[in-house]
């Protein structure tokens, strides 16, 4: 039955306050395209033609099957297929929908089958409403811009900003090394970010920095580990023969080995005694090398 022809009054009748509120939400969604959020619980998977069976329509465990992000807000289940999802879902990865547990997201309801009590959502229609409103006013370079964490991988973040889906590598994040992204970020996490590039003649924001929404932790290093300082430190990542060993929560010193130790006897995760011996203004780094394990 069509939503509108549907008697709602009837159906709501025995509505507990809480669960009237919950439909009301639900309505308005539906009526005027309005945004609501809400975490996604659980991924179904579903059969094309609908149904909730992992087998398919015929049993056949060949047949097309798409993904469907679930939400809850009170007692009502609301399903966003994988076409709903994604602006491109062609181009997203099975595991980055499949990842997606515990990601806050924005959503419109565009059906309702009230007396089975469920709903259908689209994200794609909820990022584009944000994008209008991003539109009235378009960021410039260097402006700050929150962002949502969807999924975490071991090198990447796939984050959502302004409407817009992006990919966060290491570079884009942090100013130190880290071995696997999935050790310092979560899914639906906020982040504060900096926009880098706006594109104005198609009106999308190509990309951002959480890493520039900092301050830079070189700025006074020099008073803070002078040359020759002995600290402790942790492994943190390995490079064409550097070693990367962690100084402070952002910052790396790029350490080499004296000349007596070897590079089996270290690794990620080590804990070690380095000696302060130069840093590079320009690049803002600072080096090192490394005199001893530390137990």
């Amino acid at each position: 039955m069509n939503f509108n022809e549907t008697n709602t009054a009837e159906l709501d009748r025995e509505l507990t306050p809480d669960e009237q509120k919950e439909w009301n939400s639900l309505y308005a969604s539906y009526r005027a395209g309005s945004l609501m959020s809400g975490e996604i619980m659980g991924i179904d998977s579903y059969s094309i033609n609908g149904g909730n069976d992992t087998k398919g329509a015929k049993g056949s465990r060949d047949s097309a099957q798409t993904l469907a992000a679930v939400i809850i807000p009170y007692r009502i289940k609301v399903i966003i297929p994988e076409n709903l999802l994604w602006e491109n879902p062609d181009r997203i990865a099975k595991s980055a929908t499949r990842n997606l547990l515990g990601a806050k997201i924005d959503f419109v309801i565009t059906e309702i089958d009230r007396e089975n009590n469920f709903c259908i959502g689209s994200r794609v229609a909820a990022l584009k409403i944000k994008r209008k409103k991003l539109l009235k006013s378009p960021p410039l370079a260097g402006d700050r811009i929150d962002c949502n964490v969807l999924a975490v991988g071991k090198k990447a973040l796939l984050v959502e900003a302004g409407g817009f889906d992006l990919r966060l590598t290491q570079i884009d994040l942090n100013y130190s090394m880290m071995s696997d992204l999935r050790l310092y970020y979560a899914t639906g996490q906020s982040l504060t970010a900096v926009v880098k590039n706006y594109d104005k003649e198609t009106s999308r924001l190509t990309k951002i920095s959480v890493r520039d929404a900092k301050t830079h932790p070189y700025e006074g290093v020099r008073k803070r580990h002078p040359i020759n300082s002995r600290r402790t430190s942790i492994i943190t990542g390995k490079y064409k023969g550097s070693i990367f060993c962690k100084l402070e929560n952002d910052l790396d010193c790029m350490c080499n080995y004296s000349e007596f130790q070897n590079d089996e006897d270290f690794d990620i995760g080590s804990r070690v005694v380095i000696v302060i011996k130069a840093f590079d203004d320009n690049k803002k780094r600072v080096y090192g090398v490394i005199v001893s394990k530390w137990k």
